[in-house]
């Protein structure tokens, strides 16, 4: 919602880059007053800079690209939305996760609600590359998520997310120098936006995923994205001026229903910790 705000002043790849530095910044000073233990180790660094590539610069710059070479915003969406299906197929072997049938089922279900949200905004034409960049920004969701689960448990939310917005920012910064510029309006649009995204997005958001894999199954805790496209189109009606229409409200209800069949699942044990030579998770 607000990166389209952000798009329409024109803001375009370089909203991106500042959204990631903004949100350092804030959330650096916020771990700094609040005295916030750092990681030891740079093994320990190197993961969470390799998380933060993956959930930010990976994702939002494949969408990005994506959207550039015509892929329709939300058949992006739709392929986005199957993060919680592949999450949860990898986590079951790799951290001994359990899934009852309720919950593929409502897994499932959450990826057709997604379908019937965006399904008038599926049309388009748009290059091969395109979505080659679309299926990169879901590979890089997935695979931070999984990253994320295995590497970043035990290090503190507030200097572990730090780090990994500063690799998010070192590595947009040169995309969008070369995409199109750093400029950005000073309009209290793009500004808004700016804002919005870096505190709500790129620092709210990605805490509460995080608590929520500290708590649950992987699967379990992607399955709210689900509710992402619907509820934005919901919101683009006073904000954007956009129709509410039928498949949008059937969609919701359909994905509501799929996550509420996983959240209802039974919780998954904790895994015993497994630490790396150093004495790093």
């Amino acid at each position: 919602m607000a990166g389209t705000i952000g798009a329409r002043s024109g803001a375009s790849l370089a909203l991106v880059a500042w959204r990631f530095l903004v949100a350092l910044v804030v959330l650096g000073v916020v771990a700094v007053v609040t005295r916030a233990p750092w990681p030891v180790g740079f093994r320990v660094y190197g993961h969470l800079l390799a998380t933060g590539v993956l959930l930010q610069t990976v994702q939002l710059g494949g969408v990005f690209f994506g959207l550039g070479q015509g892929v329709p915003a939300g058949l992006s969406s739709l392929i986005l939305s199957a993060c919680p299906l592949i999450v949860a197929a990898v986590a079951v072997p790799m951290f001994s996760e359990r899934l009852t049938r309720r919950q593929w089922a409502g897994l499932g279900l959450g990826l057709a609600g997604v379908a019937v949200s965006v399904s008038e905004n599926l049309s388009g034409g748009a290059h091969l590359v395109g979505y080659a960049y679309t299926g990169l920004a879901l590979a890089g969701l997935a695979a931070g998520t999984l990253y994320q689960k295995r590497f970043g448990r035990t290090v503190d939310l507030r200097t572990g997310t730090t780090i990994q917005l500063l690799g998010a920012t070192l590595t947009t910064f040169p995309l969008a120098m070369l995409y199109g510029g750093l400029h950005i309006p000073l309009t209290a649009q793009a500004l808004g936006s700016l804002a919005w995204l870096a505190v709500v997005n790129s620092i709210g958001a990605l805490l509460l995923l995080f608590v929520l894999l500290r708590r649950g199954t992987g699967g379990a805790a992607t399955s709210l994205l689900y509710l992402v496209p619907p509820v934005t189109a919901v919101l683009a009606v006073p904000i954007l001026g956009q129709d509410l229409t039928a498949s949008v409200i059937l969609g919701m209800a359909i994905s509501g229903i799929g996550v509420l069949l996983v959240l209802a699942g039974p919780r998954v044990r904790p895994r015993q910790k497994v630490r790396c030579a150093d004495g790093s998770p």
